[in-house]
């Protein structure tokens, strides 16, 4: 089995393509499941310039999701996800919003810190050299909230922060294990997503060395391309397979109805 849990259409205001441009993507690789996860609509429209509004959620995403997911039963699994925001300040309404609706898993990632009146955003922001530390500590900390509040079945592209520059101190990296050893008690998974291959960073997230905690821990792991363009489904899958295998004992986790099973992982061909 081999699946891509980690994708975005034009819904989301910074990809391209329609849902079904993507599953038919994930078809023509020979996926056997594909997972639509647009970033969540969030309270008195925040941040609507990179997600849906609520009233697109209703309208568009949820019902186009529920019949393409029938049309394609039976060639491809059509999972229904979300990569939902961890926020303060929102998290009441993060959580009725996941509560309310029926998702085949929810991805949890960090795309700001501090809270909802005083976020700091870690896309279109450059951060002084000074700065770097912190972030990447308020980072990880952060990662840790998010699976301590056993809202997530996902933790989404868990060493982020990395983007603005590869850190290992001391400091950092204790809060990095203290997140790992969260996302383990909480029995999350992690995704191995290849969107980093992407960019200049050219590592996936997380990289090697989060991958060696993970398996310390006996993570588990599944697999996401974080695709905003349906020519990237399933990209850069020959290597995150090869992960897998090293750092997951091959097995990949599936996720139907917010219920996770693990199987073997197969063998991926770039069309």
């Amino acid at each position: 089995m081999i699946v891509d849990y980690h994708t975005h259409s034009s819904l989301c205001k910074h990809g391209e393509g329609d849902v079904e441009e993507y599953i038919r993507k994930a078809l023509a690789l020979g996926l056997d499941e594909i997972g639509c996860s647009e970033h969540m609509p969030m309270p008195d429209g925040f941040d609507l310039r990179h997600r849906m509004s609520l009233e697109e959620y209703y309208t568009s995403y949820a019902p186009r999701v529920s019949v393409l997911a029938e049309q394609y039963r039976g060639r491809i699994a059509v999972r229904r996800g979300l990569e939902a925001e961890f926020l303060p300040g929102a998290d009441d309404w993060i959580e009725k919003f996941i509560e309310e609706n029926d998702f085949d898993y929810v991805i949890g990632s960090i795309h700001f810190l501090g809270d909802l009146r005083t976020v700091k955003p870690l896309f279109h922001v450059e951060y002084a050299e000074h700065e770097i530390e912190q972030l990447h500590t308020e980072y990880f900390e952060a990662i840790c909230a998010s699976a301590q509040c056993r809202r997530y079945d996902i933790i989404g592209h868990c060493d982020l922060i990395k983007k603005f520059g590869v850190r290992a101190t001391p400091k950092i990296e204790e809060a990095c294990w203290e997140a790992l050893k969260a996302i383990r008690a909480g029995d999350i998974a992690i995704e191995i997503n290849t969107s980093g291959l992407r960019k200049p960073e050219h590592d996936t997230y997380p990289g090697i060395k989060v991958l060696e905690r993970a398996r310390e821990l006996n993570i588990p792991l599944t697999l996401g391309s974080d695709a905003h363009k349906p020519e990237q489904v399933g990209l850069f899958f020959d290597k995150a397979v090869a992960l897998l295998e090293k750092f997951g004992g091959g097995r990949i986790s599936l996720f139907e109805g917010r219920q996770r099973r693990e199987v073997r992982v197969s063998r991926f061909k770039a069309a």
